[in-house]
């Protein structure tokens, strides 16, 4: 509730969670309790999909929180939501018909005509917890000039394998004069 005050975002607003996704037979049901106190009853009829990342990769420790930030962001970025892998049924413990909530188990378009917000769960050891609210980036506006200038970064394990790099970009832009650097 606080991550969506701060955020200035409606729940209902949100259409898609980055559960931490335990996967054990306590703390999902725990994890979906919390997240329908919040996003419950100001969902209305809207439906919010879940899904964790760890079923992927498995637990990556103190980098399971940033992995959900990240794929949340991509999910964002494509508008497409992603699957829970080798979900199969839905923990008796958790009353799906109560909530707002469903499994996200096949790879799906995420549609919308109001920019998308998701939001991600990361609970860590020991009550290092964290949920944020992210929205989508607005469209880069059409026919945006170019810079006089444009900085390119170029990065090498050597200095030889610099020269190879930065030689490499400017056979390509010699060969491609047109290429909008912006």
């Amino acid at each position: 509730a606080e991550a969506l005050s701060i955020a200035g975002a409606d729940p209902a607003t949100v259409g898609y969670i980055e559960t931490h996704g335990t996967g054990t037979p306590v703390g999902d049901p725990i994890e979906v309790a919390a997240l329908g106190q919040v996003y419950g009853a100001a969902a209305g009829t809207s439906r919010i999909a879940l899904s964790s990342v760890k079923s992927n990769i498995g637990h990556t420790d103190t980098a399971a929180g940033v992995i959900g930030f990240i794929r949340a962001v991509l999910s964002l970025q494509h508008r497409t939501l992603t699957p829970t892998l080798h979900y199969r049924a839905p923990n008796p413990a958790i009353d799906f018909d109560a909530t707002p909530f469903y499994v996200s188990t096949h790879t799906e378009e995420w549609r919308s005509s109001a920019p998308l917000r998701a939001a991600v769960s990361s609970l860590g050891v020991g009550g290092t917890n964290a949920h944020v609210v992210l929205e989508q980036a607005p469209p880069a506006p059409a026919g945006t000039p170019s810079r006089e200038h444009q900085l390119l970064l170029v990065s090498a394990r050597t200095d030889s394998a610099l020269d190879t790099a930065a030689a490499n970009l400017a056979d390509h832009f010699t060969a491609q004069p047109a290429t909008d650097l912006a």
